[in-house]
């Protein structure tokens, strides 16, 4: 699930090292939210060393242990909680690991992206989201959270234990 319109609305650097949702930044997530009745899309690109410590196919099987442990977080995406009023609820969720398989990636660098779907019985209820990357994954020091709904665009930047975006500009 990509979203064409959300990426081209998006700023990004321009020349640097682009994974996917923008450059690759120790310590600083992307996260990308698009609502449009019912669904809320996100898209989010965590540095593998900010998840599991490293960013090279794993040589043990604790450092093995660590992408699993990593995946699995992120697929069941408790780090995100939408406004309780608008009701929502996961739909779906895909998580890929780069840089962690075989061989490593070109600058050596791996990183996990994520895409989810909620449907939401209240969307006009859905004022603000907690994103919590940053408690689930303490080396992230920044989390970076682009939006767009029926009301425009933002950006927003959450630092320490910030943990709230609002989607109403």
């Amino acid at each position: 699930m990509v979203f064409p319109f959300l990426l081209a609305a998006l700023p990004f650097v321009a020349g640097a090292e682009e994974r996917h949702l923008g450059p690759h930044v120790h310590g600083q997530a992307s996260v990308n939210v698009s609502v449009q009745d019912p669904a809320v899309d996100v898209e989010i690109s965590l540095p593998g060393h900010d998840a599991v410590g490293f960013e090279h196919p794993p040589r043990s099987s604790q450092e093995r242990a660590a992408v699993e442990r990593a995946t699995a977080t992120l697929q069941g995406a408790s780090w995100l909680v939408p406004a309780p009023g608008a009701s929502c609820t996961l739909a779906s969720a895909k998580v890929t690991p780069h840089g962690f398989g075989g061989a490593a990636e070109p600058g050596g660098h791996a990183d996990f992206d994520a895409e989810y779907r909620y449907t939401c019985k209240k969307v006009n209820a859905l004022t603000h989201l907690d994103v919590r990357l940053a408690v689930v994954f303490p080396a992230v020091q920044k989390v970076v959270v682009s939006t767009i709904t029926a009301s425009g665009s933002n950006q927003q930047t959450l630092q320490g234990p910030a943990t709230g975006v609002d989607l109403e500009p």
